[in-house]
């Protein structure tokens, strides 16, 4: 399945999760790359749930998969961006993955259930748990 755009929320759970599998020959945009990095900083300086000596592992990883990985830009969609936030009552952020998705006929994956609630009806949203379970009755 490769028609998916990871925001950060989802990279770092299926990164967590070890699942390479799902984010191997997917998307991200190319600001997921700095919120993961920042969200794993958080974690490891204010809230001390990753030691720090794990920390730059844990950047090395993140490297080798979105070396596997699509990184979108959204460079020209600057309009469109800005008309869904304000149609959406969203952030020009998250705005910018529903118009990746939409733009590149891709499946949103976040873990933000507002996020896929403001994506409804525009593009087609998931989230981590949701995909494995498709997967898996797939496979079965």
């Amino acid at each position: 399945m490769s028609r998916l755009l990871f925001d950060s929320s989802s990279l770092i759970k299926a990164l967590k999760q070890g699942r390479v599998d799902l984010l191997a020959r997917n998307y991200i945009h190319w600001l997921t790359i700095y919120e993961v990095l920042n969200a794993i900083w958080k974690e490891t300086r204010l809230l001390k749930t990753i030691p720090e000596d794990k920390v730059i592992a844990f950047a090395e990883i993140l490297k080798q998969v979105t070396d596997l990985m699509k990184i979108l830009d959204p460079k020209g969609l600057e309009e469109d961006m800005l008309r869904t936030a304000i149609q959406r009552g969203i952030t020009t952020y998250d705005a910018s993955y529903i118009v990746l998705a939409m733009k590149h006929g891709l499946i949103l994956v976040t873990e933000d259930s507002k996020l896929r609630a403001k994506a409804r009806g525009v593009v087609e949203t998931t989230s981590l748990d949701e995909l494995s379970a498709s997967l898996g009755s797939i496979r079965e």
